[in-house]
């Protein structure tokens, strides 16, 4: 009879975490999905467009009833893109009828980056 190289336990683990994760995608869960998880409340509000790195590739956020909804799901981007940044400054531009809030963050290596997000949909909504 040959010897495994692994023991007994450590196989055991490492067989529970890989049927863990199999499961876990299977369940629609990533530890990256492809937009931030929203609360209940909000599930209906969701994102477009381009990556807000400028305003010409600004994240829409549609179906926000109002600026409260608006402005959590602009939160809820930048912590699921950018976990841990502080936001540093934020304003509000127009531009050919439209509405951006667009805020500077500090990453936690120093680095600044500037989001943009299209607030037409629900700039005023109160």
């Amino acid at each position: 009879m040959q010897k495994s190289l692994i023991p007994r336990g450590l196989a055991l683990v490492l067989l529970l975490v890989s049927v863990i994760a199999a499961t876990r995608v299977q369940a629609g869960e990533t530890s990256n999905p492809a937009q931030p998880v929203l609360s209940k409340t909000l599930r209906h509000v969701s994102f477009a467009g381009g990556d807000g790195s400028i305003c010409e590739k600004a994240v829409v956020i549609r179906n926000a009833a109002n600026q409260f909804e608006g402005v959590t799901a602009e939160k809820a981007w930048m912590a699921w893109k950018y976990p841990s940044a502080k936001i540093k400054g934020q304003a509000v531009s127009g531009h050919k009828n439209k509405t951006f809030e667009s805020f500077e963050l500090e990453a936690t290596t120093g680095e600044s980056k500037t989001v943009c997000f299209d607030i037409t949909g629900f700039f005023g909504q109160w």
